[in-house]
């Protein structure tokens, strides 16, 4: 699948949807200054990654996932890292672990920094526990709540050609080189696009 997996996918791929996750409207605290989180929030965050992903994968589907982490020095994905453990079977999977040193940067003197990214394949999706994936994501950016998978997370659907990246609490990216994969969750959740940039996906969606 020909898309480049850096962040933000939505502004690297002709199409795409950008779909909010945490609702705006109730915000992650309860109470900030005593660190009380709005369980509720958090709720509807993994209902509706959870809601979108099933719209996108079936069980029968063939996927791989691609992990990859910013990464200084030796730092590595080690197999004890929670995704290795939502995989049934996994060891007769197909995992290969690479190194890129031109993510994001201009700058790619400094050889101690690197992407370090692992790549699992021969999947379907009912090999793997996505809501605890997408709920580990969701929890990323927030050290005292568990699970969490720190790094960026794509799942790559092989049979419709789309890529998804929940790439943190407040949203998710679905992307694919055409609009036909595209349209039934144009459809289904089109209540969920983000607002700054519905106008654009809208445009895309209706040319």
């Amino acid at each position: 699948m020909d898309i480049k997996l850096e962040m933000p996918l939505f502004y690297r791929c002709p199409f795409g949807l950008r779909l909010e996750i945490g609702p705006a409207t109730l915000g992650v605290w309860k109470d900030r200054d005593n660190f009380i989180y709005n369980e509720d929030y958090f709720d509807i965050a993994r209902q509706r990654a959870v809601a979108i992903f099933e719209s996108a994968f079936v069980p029968t589907d063939r996927i791989s996932m691609v992990l990859q982490i910013y990464a200084y020095g030796r730092q590595k994905i080690h197999r004890s890292n929670y995704l290795f453990r939502q995989i049934k079977a996994v060891d007769a999977k197909v995992i290969k672990y690479s190194t890129r040193g031109d993510l994001y940067v201009e700058d790619r003197t400094n050889n101690r920094e690197r992407w370090r990214r692992v790549t699992i394949s021969q999947l379907q999706t009912r090999d793997i526990a996505y809501e605890n994936l997408l709920h580990a994501m969701v929890n990323q950016d927030f050290s005292n709540r568990t699970p969490s998978l720190s790094g960026q997370l794509f799942f790559l659907n092989h049979d419709k050609q789309i890529v998804l990246n929940l790439y943190d609490d407040r949203g998710m990216d679905v992307v694919s080189l055409t609009r036909q994969p595209l349209e039934p969750l144009y459809q289904r959740h089109n209540t969920w696009i983000l607002d700054r940039n519905r106008e654009q996906i809208e445009n895309r969606f209706n040319e």
